[in-house]
């Protein structure tokens, strides 16, 4: 494994951690607020749908993307997707809307891991 692989390794996990920290936010923060709505009412307003559009499109444009010098830039598109549903939690105040974005955020972190090239030093 040469040093730039090993780099993009460390930049991988930091910013799939910033998404467990995401996640540790949206829950202390509205934990204590509770539901002011049921969940299906606030997946109606119109301002999660667009924020949950917004999660869904970079999600999109990440997966789409391919090339690898991009590999972090995509990495932050899928941020940017768990960043949208914790705007949605805390306006809300209901942590559970933290949970679809990031498990979409998620499954790109899962396909994008880096992997080692091979033969290039």
């Amino acid at each position: 494994m040469n040093r730039f692989d090993r780099n993009l390794q460390i930049i991988y996990v930091a910013i799939l951690m910033s998404t467990l920290i995401y996640a540790v936010v949206a829950w202390t923060t509205t934990h204590a607020i509770g539901p002011g709505k049921t969940l299906s009412d606030e997946l109606r307003d119109p301002v999660t749908i667009a924020l949950y559009s917004v999660a869904a499109g970079t999600f999109l444009a990440a997966m789409i993307i391919r090339a690898r010098k991009l590999l972090i830039v995509r990495w932050a598109m899928l941020e940017a997707a768990c960043i949208c549903g914790l705007i949605a939690a805390m306006m809300h105040g209901d942590w559970r809307l933290y949970i679809a974005p990031w498990a979409l955020a998620l499954i790109g972190f899962i396909t994008l891991y880096p992997r080692v090239r091979m033969g290039i030093r």
